[in-house]
């Protein structure tokens, strides 16, 4: 099985590999221990950790994915084994890095490969002169970052993934012996469902070879589809298509001055055509800048980072290097800078279908340049789309990235609109108006009845304006407030509010409807501070 073919990778003939990493978790944190122990690698916090993954010697003393870490120790200490078992925690960060070298490892050897599972690759090896020297040469460079790898290569894409699963070093499956190769390993290996093998348990069938002596039409009948799917798995005759892993473009460029810049103009004039090379670099590939990302280093030491995150995905180098202007006029860098570094998130470039019948959808550049100055006159903080926040306090309100909507001209001019809204109005963590209440509720005063809520219109005020009130028999008897000031002639209420009492941020609110100088206004008490405030007027 592992002697050196010829002729394998003959053009015209498809022939894949694939690379396994055996107990990815594990070996990533061992890279490069030569004296090892049985090892698990354990998520969660303690007391609730749990083991994610464990290496051979682990798995023969009964230690599985998903025990707890008290239980898996109890059953390895009940088997006796000689050395202690070594527990580790996973590394996401390690694992990631491992897989990215791991990808650029198959990068070398074909363009065409598949990052199918954390340590597990999948590469075209159709038209190499020397499959087996690849194959040899990607076990070579796993070594080298201190990984032990397992290769497989076949005609069928499901036998060369077997072959690395299953058999240690480099494994070639002839042409013809897909069948004879797999007939003797355990069931598990196919992508079975648990129910589907625990029925062929019960029927007896323990190996992939058992299986593919199975009628297909009969398989069809008891489990459908997927019954036929199986007997292929099982014969060698089931292959599937790659999914071609494609690395990310880089869409960074940096640059070194030799001379100290310590304005805006002449830092913008030198980023011109970085930033049209960059914009140049996305527009091959069909994409757009979502973001923008640019760091400067100052002379005296350290890095000054401003990020810039566009309404539309943009490619116009031109308006990039405005926003760029605008963003560091309004956050100067405090130093001169000797070197610049851009880069860019990309993301699918917008395309719009206009309609003969709504509004069109504003100009992509205009609206980002406008945002952006915007922001730099009110801050950035006031300008964006409103969204709803997920509780009940009244007038809780937030801002989040203005993105209009890429349907429709309607959806995108009601969009406009509310950037300048949220940029000329101030929205602080204060109540609001709660819902009108119902009519019928008690009204007593001395002098006379107010007119209904209902039939008003309240006008919020923005901030709300605090206020000094004076009480009468728990009931407000005088108002002074910015422009309202004087005695309570008529007063209803209290309404009560409140809400997340469960978290340290609870709030209860009192209401009261008030009429001041024969104007009618809501008066606001928030029970925890005694703080009184004018929430709005009824006209």
């Amino acid at each position: 099985m592992t002697a050196r073919p010829s002729g394998r990778g003959a053009r015209g003939t498809s022939l894949y590999a694939s690379v396994h990493v055996p107990d990815f978790p594990v070996a990533v944190l061992r890279a490069g221990e030569r004296c090892l122990r049985p090892t698990v690698v354990t998520c969660g916090e303690p007391p609730n950790q749990l083991v994610y993954a464990a290496d051979a010697p682990a798995r023969k003393c009964g230690v599985r994915e998903g025990m707890a870490l008290a239980a898996a120790q109890a059953r390895y200490g009940a088997v006796g084994a000689g050395q202690p078992l070594q527990v580790l925690c996973r590394d996401m960060e390690a694992e990631r890095r491992a897989q990215v070298r791991l990808l650029k490892l198959a990068e070398m050897s074909t363009p065409v490969f598949e990052d199918v599972a954390p340590g597990l690759l999948s590469l075209d090896f159709t038209g190499l002169p020397d499959p087996y020297a690849s194959a040899t040469a990607l076990v070579s460079g796993a070594a080298r970052l201190g990984l032990k790898a397992n290769v497989g290569v076949a005609r069928n894409h499901f036998v060369a993934l077997c072959a690395a699963r299953t058999q240690p070093g480099v494994t070639h499956v002839y042409p013809g012996q897909e069948a004879g190769f797999l007939q003797e390993l355990p069931l598990d290996t196919l992508p079975l469902d648990g129910k589907d093998l625990q029925i062929l348990e019960r029927w007896g069938v323990c190996k992939i070879g058992e299986l593919a002596l199975l009628p297909r039409d009969q398989m069809a009948e008891r489990f459908g589809e997927r019954g036929a799917r199986m007997v292929r798995l099982a014969r060698g005759e089931e292959d599937s298509v790659l999914r071609v892993c494609r690395p990310e473009p880089r869409l960074d460029l940096s640059r070194d001055f030799d001379w100290e810049i310590g304005e805006i103009e002449p830092l913008a004039f030198a980023m011109s055509d970085m930033l049209e090379r960059l914009c140049l670099r996305l527009q091959s590939l069909d994409q757009a800048a979502a973001s923008l990302t640019t760091r400067l280093r100052l002379v005296e030491g350290g890095v000054f980072q401003r990020t810039i995150n566009l309404p539309y995905p943009l490619c116009d180098s031109r308006t990039l290097l405005t926003l760029v202007r605008i963003d560091l006029t309004a956050h100067p860098p405090g130093g001169a800078v000797d070197g610049v570094r851009v880069s860019a998130e990309p993301a699918e470039r917008r395309r719009v279908q206009s309609s003969l019948f709504a509004p069109d959808l504003p100009d992509a550049e205009n609206l980002a340049v406008t945002l952006a100055r915007l922001a730099c006159l009110v801050g950035e903080e006031r300008v964006g789309a409103p969204t709803v926040l997920d509780t009940h306090r009244p007038g809780a309100a937030a801002l989040e990235t203005f993105r209009p909507a890429s349907e429709g001209g309607v959806a995108g001019r009601k969009t406009v609109a509310e950037p300048a809204l949220a940029a000329v109005t101030d929205r602080p963590a204060v109540p609001s108006p709660a819902k009108l209440r119902h009519q019928h509720r008690e009204f007593r005063s001395p002098q006379r009845v107010p007119p209904s809520r209902s039939s008003l219109v309240f006008r919020c005020f923005r901030p709300s304006r605090p206020a000094e009130v004076a009480l009468r028999r728990d009931r407000p008897s005088r108002v002074e407030a910015w422009e309202v000031r004087g005695l309570v002639t008529a007063c209803a209420g209290p309404w009560r509010v409140s809400g997340e009492w469960w978290t340290p941020d609870g709030w209860q609110y009192q209401e009261w409807d008030v009429e001041v100088g024969g104007r009618l206004y809501r008066a606001c008490c928030e029970r925890t501070t005694g703080e009184w405030f004018l929430a709005g007027e009824y006209d």
